[in-house]
């Protein structure tokens, strides 16, 4: 059995240790925000979390790289200072997003709907009438914590998909943000059969199926991407009604849209139906963020799987390594070639 060089060995370690203090960092970051965060009001918080959003935009390189690129690849006619411009208001949406989850259990069903508007409660409640539960589908979009909220608030039987933060502290104070919101939470691993009890007891499953996988490859902006399976294979299983629903921000207001629910009869051909339920899923949410760009979560590696957008191989990851400005060339130099 060989052993791995030095130099690689060496590389590895340092990574490790690297992940170790940013998760230190992260640690110490998530109590203090806490700490000054719990007495704020709601209003002050908010204007808090814009803040930190901005702060986070200039520190965390990593995240500020993917959400840069991601932008320049769905936005080709944007020039590099309208990207940019962009970016900032993303990371200064998503502070609050931060700031306005963690003040989520303390926030009465008065004060929530003081700063909630809501379209089409009608459809849900008819998507409920079926007796099948609701496959309740939405995104990193807007705020989708503060609809769970409302929704809790108004008496509807919520359970939401948890996946694993890198930081087992950061799980726990996010699964019991949420439990304290009135959610039940489910961890992937469990999931599927949570899921499909709470269908039967007639409630809503929420599911954001909105990052990166390699289950079906679908349309999403233009581009083949991949994409998360499970709702439609729920969807196909049960026949439960889908219920696209969105939140998004008005200044520090919300308006909650919940559209008329959909069912998708299963045929002969399963990946064919996977592929046209997730299909529509993708379709429903890029239309939202064609609206408001900026409240979408632009900082996760959504393309990463996905054929045709980036080449295979070092290729790959030389593209994945590039600096904003050169990826802007690269789109340039691929769009003239491809003619």
């Amino acid at each position: 059995m060989s052993l791995p060089e030095t130099s690689s060995l060496h590389t590895e370690l340092e990574i490790t240790r690297k992940k170790r203090i940013e998760r230190r960092v992260g640690r110490v970051a998530m109590k203090t925000i806490l700490l000054v965060l719990r007495p704020l009001p709601f209003s002050t918080a908010q204007v808090f979390g814009k803040t930190l959003g901005n702060i986070v935009y200039r520190i965390l390189g990593r995240y500020r790289k993917v959400c840069l690129k991601n932008l320049t690849l769905i936005y080709q006619d944007k020039s590099e200072s309208e990207i940019r411009t962009m970016a900032k208001a993303v990371f200064a949406h998503f502070g609050q997003v931060a700031a306005e989850f963690l003040k989520l259990p303390a926030t009465s069903r008065d004060a929530v709907d003081a700063l909630t508007t809501v379209e089409g409660e009608e459809n849900l409640k008819a998507a409920l009438a079926s007796g099948k539960g609701v496959l309740l589908i939405t995104g990193h979009f807007g705020n989708w914590e503060w609809m769970a909220r409302w929704l809790t608030t108004h008496g509807y039987e919520l359970n939401v998909v948890a996946r694993d933060a890198r930081d087992p502290e950061a799980t726990k104070l996010m699964a019991e943000t949420r439990t304290g919101s009135g959610a039940k939470v489910l961890f992937r691993g469990s999931s599927v059969r949570g899921l499909l009890q709470a269908l039967k007891r007639n409630e809503i499953a929420a599911l954001l199926p909105d990052q990166n996988a390699a289950d079906v490859f679908v349309p999403f902006f233009g581009l083949p991407t991949g994409t998360v399976d499970g709702p439609a294979v729920l969807h196909l299983k049960t026949q439960s009604p889908l219920l696209f629903s969105w939140c998004r921000r008005e200044g520090n207001r919300f308006h909650i849209t919940f559209e008329p629910p959909v069912v998708i009869s299963p045929t002969s051909n399963k990946p064919k139906d996977i592929e046209k339920v997730m299909a529509l899923v993708n379709a429903r949410l890029e239309a939202q963020i064609r609206l408001y760009p900026t409240q979408w979560l632009w900082l996760h590696n959504r393309w990463k799987a996905s054929p045709g957008v980036f080449p295979d191989g070092e290729e790959n990851a030389r593209i994945h390594n590039m600096p904003p400005r050169e990826y802007r060339e690269y789109l340039a130099n691929k769009r003239r070639d491809d003619g």
